[in-house]
């Protein structure tokens, strides 16, 4: 079964701050992020359940050459994205997220 992933909003706002601050330092280094966050993307989508539950049914993973993750939850045929977060942070933000 393949999933089809959505994006919140929030997410797609921090996938879009992430790359103009890689955007800055070098476009080069913007597009390689993209590139692998969609690569992520498509990986979460074709085997899901490969990645780990880490809070109730949410689920998380990590880029693999960024130090950022994304936590999404399964829901019959997709992916809900909550958040791409900078490892950095804190968890509560997509935490927060999940409760509304």
């Amino acid at each position: 079964m393949r999933f089809h992933s959505i994006l919140s909003p929030d997410a797609e706002a921090e996938l879009a701050s992430a790359s103009r601050w890689y955007q800055r330092i070098d476009p080069n280094l913007s597009f390689r992020f993209e590139l692998e966050t969609v690569a992520t993307l498509r990986r979460i989508e074709k085997f899901p359940y490969q990645f780990p539950v880490i809070d109730g049914t949410t689920r998380r993973a990590v880029l693999k050459r960024f130090p950022y993750s994304i936590f999404f939850d399964l829901n019959d045929d997709e992916s809900s994205v909550i958040a791409v977060i900078h490892q950095r942070r804190s968890d509560t933000i997509w935490m927060d997220r999940r409760r509304k």
